[in-house]
């Protein structure tokens, strides 16, 4: 089953990392995508193996640090495709420096990046969703100034914890024209920016594969989630630890999610049980699907 079947994607962050990794489950489940980047190199080579699966795409490498870029982004995503079923902002910067020793201009572009850009690209991209009457939005936030606020991620973490009330915001702004907003906060992923933040000191989990966070993206984006996700907060690192448990409860036999969500009630905590009872629809597909 292709669960995205004639949709149409634009992702930026998608020369690499989880971004590349959302933009070949897309196209695996029958999506046309578009790739943003600002290295051409790397865009290039995630938009050729997305037509390996038979389906449109193109890349867009552009500077999406100033509103030219931003600009210029959809200039040509609409250039190409004609409408935007999908909108996955997912671009973003990273450091691992104190407020003092963060040189400002740094400072200013992360910012921009992380926080200016996915509202710009909303705000260019939304006219036409509202036209057709239908869209979907998700937002790459992160557990930093989520769930743990951590000292030499100051920058980084007003970012991501704005970009999560921003999804609520917006999904408040937009329920009366069928538009999903979604958020997603990931915990450790084996990307450049967690590499090289982990070779200046952070200390982190062992991050995962960007291709184990990728079902997440394509279930939020799926019309299986539509009935219940809409302004929601998808606690990766939470659904990671559960997940192990789950499997190993059901050890490969037939299950029933509500049998499994009453019988888990006693052997895991209480918090990874509300997360379960919250999100056991997106659990259920992510036992059950394989990527």
């Amino acid at each position: 089953m292709k669960y995205l079947e004639g949709k149409f994607a634009l992702i930026t962050g998608g020369g690499r990392g989880i971004g590349r990794a959302v933009a070949l489950e897309f196209a695996k489940n029958g999506a046309n995508v578009a790739v943003m980047a600002l290295e051409k190199n790397e865009v290039d080579q995630t938009a050729e193996e997305i037509k390996d699966y038979g389906v449109k795409s193109i890349s867009i490498p552009v500077d999406l640090s100033n509103i030219d870029g931003v600009k210029e982004c959809v200039s040509q995503y609409y250039k190409c495709f004609k409408r935007c079923d999908i909108l996955v902002n997912n671009a973003g910067i990273s450091h691992h420096s104190t407020v003092v020793e963060y040189p400002l201009e740094k400072a200013v572009k992360l910012f921009y990046l992380n926080l200016i850009t996915p509202y710009a690209l909303s705000k260019l991209i939304l006219p036409k969703m509202i036209e057709q009457r239908s869209g979907n939005i998700i937002m790459s936030s992160s557990v930093q100034g989520t769930m743990f606020f951590n000292p030499k991620k100051v920058a980084y973490s007003t970012t991501k914890a704005g970009i999560a009330v921003m999804g609520k915001c917006m999904q408040a702004e937009l329920n009366s024209h069928d538009i999903r907003v979604n958020v997603i906060m990931p915990g450790a992923i084996d990307t450049k920016i967690v590499q090289d933040n982990m070779a200046l000191g952070q200390i982190n989990p062992e991050p995962i594969s960007p291709m184990k966070i990728s079902p997440i993206f394509l279930f939020l984006a799926s019309d299986i989630s539509k009935r219940r996700y809409k302004g929601r907060y998808i606690k990766e690192m939470l659904i990671r630890e559960l997940l192990p448990i789950i499997r190993a409860e059901i050890k490969g036999n037939d299950w029933d999610a509500k049998e499994l969500t009453r019988n888990m009630k006693n052997k895991v905590t209480k918090g990874l049980y509300k997360i379960l009872v919250k999100d056991r629809e997106l659990i259920e597909f992510l036992l059950k699907y394989n990527n």
